[in-house]
C-alpha cells in the first residue's frame, strides 16, 4: 500500500464521500492531511488508521463522548 493516498482514495478507505472528507478537513474534525502541492491534498495511510482508531467505540455512550455529542 502506498504511503500517501489521494483524497478520493482516502474517502473510499474510510467509507465517506469525498465531500464529507473535505468538510471534515475544513472544520478540523477529519484526519491529518498532507499538502502535496498548492492544489493537491493527500492523506497518509497511518493518519487514516489513527483517525479511525480514535473514533472507535465499544458502546453508544462512548461514541457520543468521542463525537462531542450529548449522552
Amino acid at each position: 500500500m502506498p504511503l500517501v493516498v489521494s483524497e478520493a482514495e482516502a474517502a473510499a478507505l474510510v467509507n465517506l464521500a469525498p465531500r464529507t472528507l473535505q468538510a471534515k478537513r475544513l472544520d478540523g474534525t477529519g484526519p491529518a492531511y498532507v499538502q502535496l502541492t498548492k492544489r493537491r491534498i493527500g492523506y497518509s495511510v497511518e493518519a487514516l488508521r489513527v483517525w479511525v482508531a480514535n473514533r472507535s467505540a465499544r458502546s453508544t455512550a462512548d461514541a457520543t463522548v468521542k463525537l462531542g455529542g450529548v449522552a
